[in-house]
């Protein structure tokens, strides 16, 4: 007698790999300043789906938040990674090359798993039992057509991130200028009456000499002045390491590092122990194993023969193979001053604009090489609080968001509360 063989959902319907997501997934934008409450989007939906005027039948519900004051619309987002597919027991929910999320209703049993998988709760069950969903009527939503206040909006998102075409040749320039041009000026530089010089090496300066020199403290000032007013922005744009480790963070795979070496603290420590030091021995005793002064001064005959200082590249370069800018994420002394300086800054990066597409989306929290954009409080909707001592304004999450949902903003300027919905 032969053998039974039994087989899974998995073996008839095996769930589809990640693959590559579509650069502009198209979806559905709701302004809730705009939303009158009306109805029509559920009454043209549920024309479409039942051919009748019949909203418990739509895919689109339109409800009052007397707490918020305000109107919302529950509707599929078409999350670049939903949810809803792999909760399906009878993987009856895709996800088209075109980016929409649809039910097969041949398959799909009314058991309404996906809807409690979901966070948007957008796959609806409708009185006869049937499980509906946004499907952005195959990409012309009549809802957004027939909306008569345009609180909803059809989009694929902006084409271009033009950000990162202004940051990556100025990082170029500033590396060919701090390293090869004038070599080792990021210690310090002096042309005529202007200077500038690293203010982690001034305080170590100040503490081997006990000398406060007034034109020192002046140059050292810049750097801290600029992070006053446009943040951490030497990291993410000028800083000629940061650009050497984005360069090695696009090759070298990531292992994640040990949690004893990732603490934020760590920097200030490391800050305090250089300073420390410094004045311990009468030098300053950082600056001799710094990989940015190292680096700004291996160029040339004299750096390269200086193999103690290089012999610094490898090993942090190693760390970015535990996480993107693991240094300048926790062990940087230089980034610790700009950081205090930064903490009372007058700009802000804010993500959770109305435009914020939430958990469906969360490519600003992927691209942020400093993983500071939480995304436990995306998922709940929460806009998350950017820390900017630890932001380097790279504006990356910026140009990310295809939908405007992070934002530049003055200290003070209103934005979405940070214990409040998205």
């Amino acid at each position: 007698m032969p053998e039974s063989i039994q087989l899974g959902m998995d073996d008839i319907r095996p769930l589809p790999g990640k693959g590559k997501s579509i650069k502009h997934p198209p979806t559905i934008v709701f302004d809730p300043s705009r939303c009158t409450g009306c109805g029509t989007c559920e009454m043209v939906c549920s024309a479409r789906q039942v051919n009748a005027i019949a909203p418990s039948f739509a895919a689109v519900k339109n409800l009052r938040s007397e707490e918020r004051g305000n109107n919302f619309t529950v509707l599929c987002l078409h999350c670049q990674e939903p949810l809803c597919i792999p909760a399906c027991p009878v993987r009856a929910i895709e996800k088209g090359k075109d980016g929409i999320v649809r039910i097969n209703p041949a398959l799909c049993t009314g058991c309404g798993i996906c809807a409690l998988a979901c966070p948007e709760a957008a796959p609806m069950i409708t009185p006869d039992g049937t499980v509906r969903k946004c499907d952005l009527c195959d990409g012309d939503p009549a809802c957004v057509k027939c909306c008569p206040e345009g609180a909803l909006t059809f989009t694929r998102g902006k084409r271009l991130g033009w950000i990162r075409w202004i940051r990556w040749p100025v990082q170029v320039l500033a590396f060919f200028m701090l390293v090869m041009v004038l070599a080792g000026t990021f210690c310090y530089f002096k042309a005529g009456s202007v200077s500038l010089a690293c203010p982690a090496g001034f305080l170590q300066n100040l503490a081997s000499t006990k000398i406060l020199v007034l034109t020192g403290l002046v140059s050292a000032s810049v750097l801290l002045v600029l992070t006053l007013f446009l943040g951490r922005i030497f990291c993410g744009f000028i800083c000629p390491f940061g650009f050497f480790l984005d360069l090695v963070g696009k090759i070298v795979p990531k292992f994640g590092l040990p949690g004893f070496l990732k603490g934020r603290l760590i920097k200030y420590g490391i800050l305090a122990g250089a300073v420390g030091t410094s004045a311990g021995l009468g030098c300053q005793a950082f600056c001799t194993v710094c990989p940015i002064g190292s680096l700004c001064r291996s160029y040339g005959p004299n750096g390269i023969l200086n193999g103690f200082q290089l012999g610094v590249f490898p090993v942090v370069a190693a760390l970015e193979m535990g996480e993107k800018r693991s240094w300048c994420r926790y062990f940087c002394p230089v980034g610790a001053v700009l950081a205090l300086a930064a903490k009372i800054g007058v700009v802000k990066i804010v993500i959770g604009a109305q435009q914020c597409k939430k958990f469906s989306c969360m490519q600003c929290a992927d691209v942020c090489p400093m993983g500071i954009i939480d995304k436990d409080a995306l998922r709940q909707g929460i806009s998350p609080e950017i820390p900017m001592s630890e932001c380097i304004m790279c504006m990356r999450c910026i140009d990310a968001c295809r939908y405007g949902g992070a934002k530049i903003r003055f200290r003070w300027q209103k934005t979405a509360p940070l214990g409040g919905k998205i």
